[in-house]
């Protein structure tokens, strides 16, 4: 629940500069009103996919769930797919820098994931936290992406509520 801290974004971006992406997650993601958490979550992940050009179709399948509030359900089954892709990818010994990228969009789509379901209010829900792992994945991409006027746009995103 947001707690109306009207200097969060400040100390988000200083914990950001700082390599503290996770932290900086946390007080942008708590302090989102809880209707607008699932478009911040495919906002964000759209940048990313515009950006990068990556595809990978279980993650272009949770960014159509995430479009329709009655399909919300169904990232929890999404999720699992992308979880499989992520492990897969996990297991290589040596992986290429697009394989790399591909990894850290999975990290990326998989919070995204559960963002979309936790919405549901469902009696299963994935960890709370999973919501501040959004911004934590994004630097990551941002990091192999290395394009500093990419990183200030996807950075004013993640502050930004609208969708």
């Amino acid at each position: 629940m947001p707690n109306n801290d009207n200097n969060h974004l400040e100390r988000a971006a200083a914990f950001w500069r700082g390599g503290q992406s996770l932290e900086a997650g946390r007080l942008i993601f708590e302090n989102l009103p809880t209707e607008v958490r699932t478009k911040w979550a495919s906002r964000i992940l759209r940048l990313v996919l515009d950006r990068s050009g990556v595809r990978c179709s279980p993650i272009e399948q949770i960014l159509q769930i995430a479009d329709h509030a009655t399909e919300w359900r169904n990232a929890h089954g999404v999720f699992s797919t992308l979880r499989k892709e992520t492990l897969d990818l996990e297991k290589l010994q040596t992986r290429s820098e697009e394989k790399n990228l591909l990894l850290c969009h999975l990290y990326l789509a998989e919070n995204v994931a559960k963002v979309i379901y936790n919405a549901t209010d469902p009696p299963d829900e994935f960890d709370e936290d999973s919501g501040w792992w959004i911004v934590s994945c994004l630097k990551c991409v941002l990091d192999l992406l290395n394009d500093d006027a990419f990183s200030k746009a996807a950075w004013s995103s993640v502050c930004s509520e609208q969708g």
